[in-house]
């Protein structure tokens, strides 16, 4: 697959993840990043990504630009199945907070089993 085609599929596969971020408040970001770093670093690659993909929806409302990088750019290989119990647990925890809370880790959960890390 040439690299172009690599970028455009893993654009595709970020598209829920970012509609999620967007959808969010201000307040749930902040939540979600305070809970990254509070939680126990079982999976200490998901936390560091989750993290950043809420940073990088803080910045994109203030008007800095950049790729968000997808949950593999930081979940080393083995970590992936103790990131995908974590994802469970945390879209379980969360998942009454709002319907966009609940989008993010739907969405994250369905990318990490799919194997899209």
């Amino acid at each position: 697959m040439d690299c172009r085609r690599r970028n455009q599929a893993i654009e595709a596969d970020l598209h829920p993840i970012k509609a999620a971020l967007a959808g969010m408040t201000d307040v749930e970001l902040d939540a979600l990043i305070e809970a990254a770093y509070k939680m126990e670093q079982i999976a200490p690659g998901l936390l560091a990504w989750l993290d950043f993909a809420c940073v990088w929806e803080v910045k994109r409302r203030n008007g800095f630009h950049y790729d968000l990088l997808p949950p593999k750019a930081a979940i080393p290989p083995e970590e992936d199945t103790v990131s995908i119990d974590a994802a469970i647990e945390l879209r379980r925890t969360f998942m009454q907070d709002s319907d966009a809370v609940r989008a993010l880790f739907d969405a994250l959960v369905a990318l990490l089993i799919g194997g899209g890390l």
